[in-house]
């Protein structure tokens, strides 16, 4: 876990039926068992809604099972009842996933003053400022803070080391960072999930050093690590399931949610397809904005398969969730976004990478939502994924350039399926069109979301907004053409890979 881990309350000799569920609950957590802790910690909550401890550590489940907005909730109800270094360091991670980046500085900076010499803060500090390009800011706390454990003479712990590897490829440091690189790989005490880390990190060093064959190796063996078997032709069968499901004739009688807003805009496609830039460029309208890669509407879908009963037919099939479910899932999500973007905001851009499986459901959750299907050539998809450091236990395809082309290949026929069936405004945009013609693919984009255009789209980089996805370091610089044609670089090692045609966009 990444909280503090002080405890809220002090230890006595014998401690009470409460201080006993919290260590229960405590542990639970760190063994990954999830939701027992969650509804232990509910009844701690149902018994005592002042339990700052609880909100707190329901707040901490949420944020490891990606509810971010339940997540936040608890976390500032614990904050109101008692402040608290751990809910404060919670809070500054939901704000730094979410990309808000000055607020996650500032809770952080609260939290150190409970503790100003914490090293997991004073990292977390360091990686926000990263992460939001102030690396000059970074480097003032990641510097002090390394030359203080060799003052101690203490070895500098991993994580540290991390960040100071990030901050010299950023100043093109490259053989320096790749130095840092090596000695994390060959400490045996890295953890595995840093250890996967560092060597994506220590792909991009070698990739922007021009050394692209030391830059594959270092990506392959990140692949290596906890990799998960991904099955082609099931995959293929699941889409044959979900296409079948979701039929022109089926959907007129699935549920249709009372949702009129026009608020909710999605991104589908694969990632590393232009999502985060398109997102970007749209985020950077006054009157549009954008909430990341919100998971919500994923949970929701989750529940509807679990009670979904092939036997039935719509709407029945669905179980409990009936129309008025429907719809009460789709005003909490307008409500959720809407308290999550500027007020100004009459478009709110979702990019989750699960979107393209979705657009079904988004449709019938939101009749008058507009949605945008990223695309790019899918050799550079390839290449960009293989490298990239997606969680492979919820993305496996991405570790092996063959199963990111069957994926490829799949999600572009799930999205020409609900272009079928759908009648929802569904827009193509070619990564490739977008950065050598931006004038026009902007404009064409803006005009897509019926609203009026502004110049500041085509300055999207002058945001201060942080971007919390793995082109957190790239959406934030001007359009560049110089990762069209990426896969060229590794040609040697695409082998003899098919890759499905690659249609241009409408």
């Amino acid at each position: 876990m990444n909280d503090i881990r002080e405890d809220f309350e002090p230890v006595h000799a014998r401690p009470t039926k409460r201080a006993q569920a919290i260590q229960q609950i405590r542990r639970a957590i760190s063994e990954g068992r999830l939701q027992d802790a969650y509804e232990s910690a509910r009844k701690l909550v149902a018994r005592n809604k002042r339990d700052a401890e609880a909100h707190f550590l329901i707040g901490l489940i949420a944020e490891q099972t990606g509810q971010t907005a339940l997540a936040r909730s608890h976390a500032t109800t614990s904050l109101q009842l008692r402040e608290h270094a751990d809910t404060l360091f919670l809070l500054s991670r939901i704000d730094r996933q979410t990309g808000n980046t000055d607020d996650a500085l500032d809770t952080c900076d609260r939290a150190l003053s409970h503790n100003p010499r914490s090293v997991p803060l004073l990292i977390h500090r360091a990686a926000t400022l990263e992460e939001a390009g102030r690396f000059v800011d970074a480097r003032a706390v990641v510097d002090p803070l390394i030359q203080r454990f060799e003052d101690e003479h203490r070895g500098v712990p991993a994580p540290l080391r991390f960040e100071l590897a990030k901050l010299l490829v950023h100043d093109r440091n490259y053989e320096a960072a790749i130095e840092v690189i090596d000695d994390l790989v060959a400490d045996s005490s890295t953890p595995t999930q840093l250890r996967r880390l560092t060597h994506y990190l220590q792909a991009k060093a070698f990739d922007r050093a021009g050394r692209y064959d030391d830059a594959f190796a270092a990506a392959s063996a990140a692949n290596k690590i906890d990799q998960l078997a991904f099955d082609p032709t099931l995959y293929e069968a699941q889409v044959s399931v979900l296409i079948e499901q979701w039929t022109a004739a089926r959907l007129d009688r699935f549920p249709i949610a009372d949702c009129d807003s026009e608020l909710p805009v999605f991104i589908a496609g694969m990632p590393r397809s232009g999502t985060s830039l398109i997102d970007q460029i749209i985020d950077a309208h006054p009157r549009a904005s954008g909430v990341g890669e919100l998971s919500a509407l994923e949970h929701f879908a989750q529940q509807l398969s679990a009670a979904y009963n092939a036997d039935l037919e719509p709407p029945k099939c669905f179980g409990r969730y009936d129309r008025s479910r429907w719809s009460q899932v789709a005003r909490k999500y307008v409500s959720t976004i809407r308290k999550q973007s500027p007020a100004t905001s009459v478009r709110i851009v979702n990019k989750a990478l699960g979107n393209n499986k979705l657009v079904g459901l988004l449709a019938c959750l939101f009749p008058k939502t507009r949605v945008i299907h990223a695309m790019r050539d899918p050799r550079d998809v390839a290449i960009s994924c293989y490298m990239g450091g997606f969680n492979n236990q919820v993305h496996p395809w991405t570790t092996r350039l063959d199963w990111v082309a069957a994926a490829w290949e799949q999600s572009l026929r799930m999205m020409d399926h609900w272009k079928d069936v759908l009648d929802i405004p569904i827009l193509d945009v070619q990564y490739e069109r977008l950065v050598t013609d931006p004038d026009r693919e902007t404009r064409r984009l803006i005009e897509f979301l019926g609203l009026d255009w502004d110049p500041a789209c085509l300055e999207f980089h002058r945001s201060t907004r942080t971007v919390r996805t793995l082109s957190y370091d790239q959406v934030n610089r001007p359009l560049y053409t110089t990762s069209v044609g990426r896969h060229t670089k590794y040609a040697s090692h695409m082998g003899n890979i098919e890759f499905p045609d690659r249609p241009d966009a409408h």
